[in-house]
């Protein structure tokens, strides 16, 4: 029988290397405008490796740490984890074989429609088939990157612990939008009993509480992240896209052309589902949540 890593006792320890330390990480509340941030970033000069789906989410990443139980795991694993993905992502090199079992404990179990086994398999097998460390396909130390996965801000803290020059991006968008989408993965699959007491049925009234509840977490993760963590209204992306992302050009310090900046801003679309809450019945809702809504910075039509 293959032994687990917690049995592994006479590993070494693994850390994520000093030059590995500081990713872009975009993530939010499923549907807040995640996967247009990211496809922005290229933009900017940042190089998002490893395998990524339709949303650009970054699958390893996905396999690696999308799962409820990656909050109960000992310090070592996390430690050897993050070492692991930063090793593929940075240097596209193969998990070294005594880590193999944590790789396929990671692929084990379903983890419903929004990461089904055929997914967590196809990541599997992309990590399985690469080849030892090549020099050439090495990210340079001057080369900034990251990845997108929205179920990231849930783990910020542990991130940050292992990722200390990280700077995290988190998507908002309005809340009472978000309430009436259709993608409530979150919510239903992974964190709406880890972010909500009481009911967390799937619900618009439950929605826009897990909205609130992980914007006042994210809020209070600033104490961790300071200038590291940046919040993008996505509602103002959309209506001021020139300003707005001249302040993530000046939150990322990245060198960018301004016309590559005037460019991306030209790209930007709003989505049709914007303000949809007006024509929805808004009676449901907690007015406190309404507020909070409100006070952070969005147009509230009810």
């Amino acid at each position: 029988m293959t032994e687990r890593f917690s049995d592994l006792v006479y590993l070494k320890q693994y850390r994520v290397m000093a030059e590995d330390t500081a990713p872009i990480v975009i993530g939010g509340v499923g549907g807040s405008g995640t996967r247009l941030v990211a496809s922005l970033l290229p933009g900017f000069g940042v190089e998002l490796p490893g395998l990524m789906n339709d949303a650009l989410d970054n699958m390893w990443f996905s396999l690696l740490f999308v799962r409820r139980s990656i909050l109960l795991k000992p310090r070592a694993e996390i430690s050897a984890l993050c070492w692991m993905f930063s090793r593929l992502m940075r240097h596209n090199e193969a998990v070294p074989a005594e880590l193999l079992s944590m790789l396929s404990e990671a692929a084990e179990f379903d983890r419903g429609p929004a990461l089904n086994k055929a997914m967590l398999n196809e990541a599997l097998e992309s990590i399985l088939s690469l080849l030892p460390s090549e020099s050439e396909k090495d990210l340079s130390l001057e080369t900034p990157w990251g990845w997108k996965q929205p179920n990231s801000h849930v783990m910020l803290p542990m991130l940050n612990q292992y990722f200390p020059n990280m700077k995290y991006i988190y998507v908002a968008r309005n809340g009472l939008d978000m309430a009436f989408s259709a993608n409530q993965n979150q919510l239903r699959y992974f964190w709406g009993d880890l972010l909500l007491e009481g009911d967390f049925s799937v619900t618009p009234r439950n929605s826009l509480r897990y909205w609130v509840a992980a914007f006042k977490r994210v809020l209070g993760d600033k104490a961790l992240l300071g200038d590291r963590l940046h919040i993008l209204n996505f509602d103002a992306l959309c209506d001021q896209p020139a300003s707005e992302l001249a302040r993530l050009k000046q939150f990322l310090e990245l060198d960018v052309d301004s016309g590559v900046l005037s460019s991306l801003a030209d790209s930007i679309v709003k989505p049709a589902s914007r303000g949809r809450h007006a024509k929805q019945d808004c009676s449901q809702f907690d007015s406190a949540d309404i507020d909070f809504v409100r006070a952070a910075g969005f147009d509230v039509q009810v």
